[in-house]
């Protein structure tokens, strides 16, 4: 009887010493539980609270190149790009359809192929090389074959999980995408779509020369011939509103455009404060009492492009391009857009480095015409132009 009270003593000793052995591992688990829980309910937190967009893609056919503005729509600030996934589904000219996913790179100087970087983040002060909420970057890549046409679709998932995939290429790609902020754009249409002959667009109140001919070909629809035989003869698109227009806007251009000869008229992509340009060489200097401008001009003689800026002065100032600029009869994209906050203009030549240009600029509070135009001085010269984009942040 003793020995059985004893036996079954011990047994509730032991069984209560490996319960109370037990109770630590109950509470690790209990304490697991809760911190996963809490890292989980911090990252459902981060992804409902990112949000980002592809508003502008870039291609050109011949090319290896598929570049794209990425912006931060959300509250959660990105910076962890090497954990970043990017995908690029195009047509290779070796290939054929083909779908790449692509590596960071820390630099975009000697981009090898299968790479892709930040080029720049639009005004970038607050928190360098983080993108925040309502920044833009710019993106560059580098495919490992040229591209057979113009079409690609980008898809970018960021380092929480959350993606985003731009649409249908023949929609989109090559020509900037809607934005919020968008002022307006054309693109040729048809040749009888409305009464510009070939243009349609929402760009308020736009002025053309009327000298309009629709022309389709391998780099897409055009608006060609806008200058016709007549030396001297202005010929392209301009806004007719130059109060849609002011450097503190953030204002930024983009056009397609190809010249049919190299020599013998003038041509300006840019904003303008004229409303026409002059019978001279100097679109912004003496000949019209000094325009204050910031854009892309080739004059009468020049072998190449170049940057001119003018702070509404009776001289210009010109910048060399560094991406070149060549004079040719080939079709360029070209870029302009105001850096407010850091006092200076960027220029993009195709897809080459933005180059920046602070000295003899337009004031802020100034009014500036969208123009991109071409001024024949002899005869049979003409500008096509594919598409022109312009958009503020105001």
């Amino acid at each position: 009887m003793g020995l059985s009270v004893a036996i079954a003593g011990g047994i509730v000793m032991v069984t209560i010493m490996l319960i109370m052995l037990s109770i630590p591992t109950v509470v690790d688990t209990i304490f697991s539980i809760g911190e996963i829980s809490s890292q989980s309910s911090k990252i459902n937190d981060l992804v409902s609270k990112t949000n980002i967009n592809i508003p502008e893609l870039y291609t050109s056919a011949a090319s290896p190149r598929v570049n794209f503005t990425l912006t931060n729509e959300g509250s959660t600030t990105l910076w962890n790009f090497n954990k970043f996934n990017v995908l690029v589904e195009y047509t290779g000219a070796v290939s054929g359809k083909k779908t790449e996913e692509l590596t960071y790179a820390g630099s975009c100087v000697g981009l090898a192929a299968g790479q892709w970087c930040v080029q720049s983040i639009l005004n970038d002060i607050a928190d360098p090389n983080l993108l925040n909420s309502g920044e833009k970057a710019n993106i560059r890549t580098r495919l490992n074959e040229n591209l057979a046409n113009t079409l690609a679709i980008v898809t970018v998932a960021t380092d929480n999980g959350v993606i985003f995939k731009t649409g249908n290429p023949s929609c989109g790609t090559g020509i900037p995408l809607p934005t919020c902020k968008k002022s307006g754009w054309f693109m040729p249409a048809s040749a009888t779509d409305d009464a510009l002959g070939g243009f349609g667009g929402i760009l308020t109140d736009i002025t053309s020369d009327g000298a309009q001919a629709y022309g389709n070909d391998a780099d897409g629809a055009r608006w060609s011939t806008p200058v016709t035989a007549v030396a001297s003869t202005d010929g392209g698109i301009q806004s007719a509103n130059a109060l849609n227009f002011r450097a503190e806007w953030d204002i930024k251009l983009i056009a397609k455009v190809q010249q049919s000869a190299t020599s013998s008229h003038r041509i300006f992509v840019g904003f303008r404060e004229g409303a026409t340009l002059p019978n001279s060489d100097t679109i912004c200097g003496a000949a019209v009492g000094g325009d204050a401008c910031a854009g892309f001009v080739i004059d009468s003689n020049d072998l190449a492009w170049e940057i001119v800026t003018n702070d509404g002065d009776a001289v210009d100032t010109r910048t060399a391009c560094t991406a070149g600029c060549t004079d040719d009869t080939l079709v360029h994209t070209l870029q302009v857009r105001s850096d407010a906050a850091n006092n200076r203009w960027g220029f993009i030549w195709d897809d080459q480095a933005e180059q920046f240009v602070s000295v003899d600029l337009p004031p802020t509070g100034l009014n500036l015409f969208a123009d991109v135009e071409m001024e024949s001085t002899g005869t049979n010269n003409s500008i096509e132009i594919y598409y022109i984009y312009v958009e503020t942040d105001k």
